[in-house]
């Protein structure tokens, strides 16, 4: 028997946003936006949404495995979400429409990181800002060579937002800051050696081997036993403070400078993309 989101894939064809089969013991979740690098658009978190919703409630399912159609994993936001919400009135709560769509991603990444379900994700390609904010968030990521790893927002005059606490428990705050405040891309390699993904594999065969192995190795251990140390481990040194009350205050502050920066710098920045020119504040220091 099929379920809900699953008919819905199979009405569509290849036009819908998500894969999804359900195996059983293993949900099986791939984003299928290969001709626009699998963007994390409204459309596309809200299947995933959809998606989590029916894994979580499977009491069968124990592994979560998300993957990606195409070249590549996940280029991130789409810029043409944050145009259209420029225009849109706060909400009754004076909520920004912009930081409302923002803030929606975290909530989705907040929900993903404390399933009690194992999430394993497997990554090809450009992986890029909330992209990078999806494979941290899981429990495990394994990532093909070639693969490469960035965060680009600055550089058009946003900032990382909702990524920031995925990101940050993944490589620690020093590579974070590296990373987002450069720019620079890493490829797969340097991703394993600073922790951002678990696993390396050679080639695509590798990657297929090493997602089984894993995954075969999650399916290895009590169910209950898997969900009592994962709720452990988010009240380690402190942490369940910050799972039950920092963290959410954190993203909603988070959205909001987003919002700032989406209607400040990052018009520049957009337009300067979109004309293929440099933004005005990019300058080079010559000496």
């Amino acid at each position: 028997m099929t379920t809900p989101l699953q008919d819905a894939v199979h009405t569509q064809g290849s036009a819908a946003p998500l894969h999804v089969r359900n195996m059983g013991k293993v949900f099986h979740i791939e984003l299928n936006r290969p001709e626009s690098r699998n963007p994390v658009s409204g459309e596309m978190l809200e299947a995933l949404e959809s998606a989590f919703d029916e894994a979580s409630a499977d009491p069968k399912v124990r592994v979560l495995l998300l993957t990606a159609v195409g070249p590549a994993f996940s280029a991130g936001g789409g810029l043409s979400n944050y145009a259209e919400r420029l225009h849109m009135p706060p909400d009754e709560n004076g909520w920004d429409a912009v930081a409302q769509g923002n803030r929606r991603y975290g909530r989705f990444l907040e929900r993903f990181s404390q399933s009690p379900k194992i999430t394993v994700a497997a990554v090809q390609g450009a992986t890029m800002a909330g992209g990078v904010g999806l494979v941290c968030a899981a429990d495990l990521s394994i990532g093909m060579s070639g693969a490469y790893f960035g965060f680009p927002e600055l550089a058009i005059g946003m900032v990382p937002a909702q990524t920031l606490p995925f990101v940050a428990a993944r490589i620690g705050l020093q590579q974070m800051r590296k990373l987002m405040l450069t720019g620079d891309l890493i490829e797969a390699g340097e991703a394993y050696r600073i922790g951002m993904i678990d696993y390396l594999a050679s080639d695509e065969t590798a990657l297929h081997s090493k997602v089984k192995s894993v995954v075969n190795a999650c399916l290895d251990g009590a169910p209950q036993a898997t969900q009592e140390l994962k709720k452990m481990l988010r009240q380690l040194q402190g942490a369940k403070e910050w799972y039950d009350r920092g963290q959410a205050g954190f993203l909603d502050s988070a959205a909001r400078v987003f919002a700032e920066q989406i209607r400040g710098e990052a018009l520049e920045g957009i337009e300067a993309e979109k004309a293929h020119r440099s933004p005005k504040w990019r300058i080079r220091a010559d000496r």
